[in-house]
């Protein structure tokens, strides 16, 4: 999917290694560069999943992660749900975490939202209410995508149509200092001047009873590309990633 597809591209860029399922993709693309779901979760440290939900049919994702699934993954991987809640089965990830078998879960999507699950969310690493999508350029990308759709369909004149008032990052310059620092350490340092997640994970925990509340009044969040980073110091591979990644290098 799309989603998943920017992921791959970003997890590339910072030099992982990657193993990939689309069933849907695979049949019409053909099985070269796709991989089984139980060699994916067999091999990878990293489990994230961008699916829809399928409640049936031959490309069912209802409870796709459940105990024989999360039983395949190796001892200490990550395993991140930003798709669907009802993707996973609540009960049997508490029980693969509490086996001490995950390194840790990051949980974007619940079952039953609002009302999500406490003991999974103490458990999570990180907890956040449905707001994986919820960037300011998300949220003036979709606006223009119905305004687009819209003025094909009454065939009006503005189909260049885009928000002309997205706010400005707070602090959109980041200034980076790269001596003796790592790669993973000037990369993480510019992300986390965009967005610390801790924020998020820490108001869910606060008061999960405000999960839409929290969800619909979010605060700004701008995307890579919204900022420009000075880098003193570093490599030619540094620069690049940061570009690669979006941002604007000077």
């Amino acid at each position: 999917g799309n989603v998943g597809s920017k992921v791959e591209k970003l997890a590339r860029i910072l030099e992982m290694n990657i193993l990939l399922n689309d069933p849907p993709r695979a049949r019409k693309e053909g099985e070269n560069g796709f991989v089984s779901l139980d060699q994916l979760l067999i091999e990878s440290d990293i489990v994230t999943a961008h699916v829809p939900l399928n409640l049936t049919g031959e490309d069912k994702t209802y409870h796709l992660f459940d105990e024989k699934n999360f039983g395949l993954m190796r001892r200490g991987t990550w395993f991140i749900n930003t798709s669907r809640g009802r993707v996973m089965d609540t009960n049997a990830l508490k029980n693969v975490i509490d086996s001490g078998k995950l390194m840790g879960t990051v949980i974007d999507v619940w079952e039953n939202e609002p009302d999500i699950d406490p003991e999974l969310m103490e458990r999570a690493f990180l907890t956040t209410p449905h707001i994986a999508g919820y960037s300011t350029d998300g949220k003036a990308n979709g606006t223009s995508m119905i305004v687009k759709s819209l003025c094909e369909f009454f065939n009006l004149s503005l189909n260049n149509w885009y928000p002309d008032n997205v706010p400005a990052p707070a602090v959109p310059v980041i200034l980076l200092d790269c001596k003796g620092k790592t790669d993973e350490d000037i990369l993480r340092e510019a992300v986390l001047h965009t967005y610390n997640i801790d924020d998020d994970s820490m108001r869910l925990r606060q008061s999960p009873v405000e999960f839409e509340k929290q969800r619909g009044d979010y605060p700004l969040r701008r995307e890579f590309p919204a900022y420009t980073v000075i880098v003193k110091g570093g490599t030619r591979n540094t620069r690049m990633m940061l570009k690669g990644l979006g941002f604007k290098v000077g």
